[in-house]
């Protein structure tokens, strides 16, 4: 969000008013002096708020600090930046090898009423490039944000900030915002986009937006049915997975291991392509975690799984730091209050799993395309796996808190007898048994994240030595061979939880991006 991400003289000390909704003074500028912070996590891509000009003024709940109250998509908004700002943004990002997504309105304008009276007293004329009623739904209200039909010809916003609905079924519509999509893309070489209120916007449409954009969308479709969302993917590549979100959820609050794993299988058996999914487990429209359950040791798992999942893993800013602001505006905290304190744990943590994930999808190059499948499930355990047989991945999760004491898991995993796998946090070594099984150790509810020791050359974790590896650096190795034929690590020293944005078009999704702002009011 970039109103809250960093200011431009780089201060860290100036507070901001959540509650009042306010411009807390977020810039570009100040987004390009904190690459680094989101970069040494291990991010390869950032996404920003809605960069064009909002509507001024103020409601009894805030400004358009947010930049989804949108009046002239061909002006940018100035509370941001300048264009040689935004230029000069994007042009950072791309020389350090990462990409820039922006989130993207396009389903509806804002107009601020200021009386408060009847919703349909707009101005079209203030609004740019759509200046006249014939652009528009005429008003009506939501009633049911489940009956989708409705939702897609009825307003959002209220009263006083009423969002006039675009017709987006309308071929001058349509003309106008694929005009728009383009040049913004040129103009400040975009690399991928969100697109906030996909649900509203006419269906048939999606797909032509897409496909003229030429470039990667994930589109937000605010809705915990699997068969809607999975509906979807033959008008979006990708969407937000709130399915799994919800499960996360029933997970780490109610300590229900059932729920997710259950919730993984029905996906992948619905779903087209669950691996082209956006996984999350917090954004600016949702509480955050922690103001569910205030555990540090839970929020780690739920990171865990988040970032380990199938998709493109995306966090938004503060997720990092166990923010603890609840529903909004709670949960729109200004980043720099933090000191952007790159000890923190869960930006330790963060920095491990994704260092693992890239390496793992430098070690097998089918990695990042294959499912996720549960393979354990106790009284307070879930464990999952992907990845092919001999590479793969197993997370272990536990519901219990930094509270719990230490206790063995004994599970059958799929690895043959005399495997060793290595747990990227602990940096502890296990040797399967004759009979196929492992016996972990657990204590304080923490994740254990496993991989292949004849496979961790190359992976910068747990002492071994950061390298360009790839597939073909393993390929004469089989893969049940225990014994590395690399170096065995020569320090385990600074072994702590130092830890770590998938494909834009092509190569972006690789890995993991950084989520700085996410839905829209």
């Amino acid at each position: 969000m970039t109103d809250r991400f960093a200011r431009t003289d780089g201060s860290t000390s100036h507070g901001c008013n959540t509650t009042q909704g306010l411009h807390c003074g977020g810039t570009w500028r100040g987004m390009i002096n904190q690459l680094d912070y989101i970069q040494d996590m291990g991010f390869d891509a950032v996404m920003i708020s809605p960069i064009v000009k909002n509507v001024e003024g103020r409601a009894p709940y805030g400004e358009a600090y947010h930049g989804y109250w949108v009046q002239d998509m061909y002006s940018l908004n100035s509370h941001f930046g300048t264009k040689q700002d935004l230029l000069d943004l994007s042009k950072a990002l791309h020389d350090r090898g990462m990409y820039l997504m922006m989130d993207t309105v396009i389903n509806n304008m804002a107009y601020i009423t200021g009386s408060g009276g009847s919703p349909a007293d707009v101005e079209y004329s203030d609004l740019n490039p759509f200046n006249d009623a014939k652009y528009f739904h005429p008003y009506c209200k939501i009633t049911d944000y489940n009956d989708y039909s409705l939702a897609q010809k009825c307003w959002t916003g209220d009263n006083v900030v009423p969002l006039p609905d675009l017709k987006t079924e309308d071929k001058q519509v349509q003309a106008m915002l694929l005009g728009w999509i383009k040049e913004t893309i040129s103009n400040y070489s975009i690399d991928g986009l969100r697109l906030d209120a996909a649900k509203h916007i006419t269906p048939d449409f999606l797909p032509v937006f897409q496909e003229e954009a030429n470039t990667f969308i994930t589109g937000e479709v605010f809705d915990r049915s699997v068969r809607r969302i999975c509906g979807y993917q033959d008008k979006l590549t990708s969407l937000p997975n709130y399915p799994i979100y919800y499960s996360l959820l029933d997970a780490f609050t109610l300590g229900n291991t059932s729920s997710l794993p259950d919730q993984v299988e029905v996906m992948k058996n619905n779903c087209p392509d669950v691996t082209a999914m956006a996984s999350f487990s917090e954004n600016h429209d949702i509480a955050r975690f922690a103001s569910h359950k205030d555990d540090m040791t839970l929020a780690k798992n739920v990171l865990t799984f988040t970032l380990l999942f199938d998709g493109i893993p995306i966090i938004y800013q503060g997720q990092e730091q166990h923010f603890s602001g609840s529903h909004d505006p709670e949960n729109r905290e200004a980043l720099w209050l933090s000191g952007y304190d790159t000890k923190a744990p869960l930006y330790k943590a963060t920095a491990t799993l994704n260092r693992l994930r890239k390496h793992a999808s430098r070690v097998d190059p089918e990695y990042l395309n294959t499912q996720t499948y549960p393979i354990y499930k106790g009284l307070s355990e879930m464990g999952f796996r992907k990845g092919r047989e001999g590479r793969q991945v197993v997370m272990v999760l536990s519901t219990q808190g930094s509270q719990s004491g230490e206790y063995t898991v004994r599970m059958m995993n799929g690895y043959q007898p005399s495997f060793v796998v290595i747990d990227v946090f602990t940096c502890k070594t296990y040797t399967i048994n004759d009979m196929g099984e492992l016996r972990l150790d657990m204590d304080k509810g923490e994740p254990r994240v496993l991989y292949p020791t004849n496979l961790m050359h190359g992976s910068g974790l747990c002492g071994y030595e950061r390298a360009n590896v790839s597939y073909h650096d393993f390929e004469k190795k089989p893969l049940n061979d225990s014994v590395s034929k690399f170096s065995a690590p020569t320090s385990l020293a600074g072994r702590s939880l130092v830890s770590g944005c998938g494909q834009v078009v092509l190569s972006i999704w690789v890995s993991v991006f950084v989520y700085l702002v996410w839905v829209g009011l």
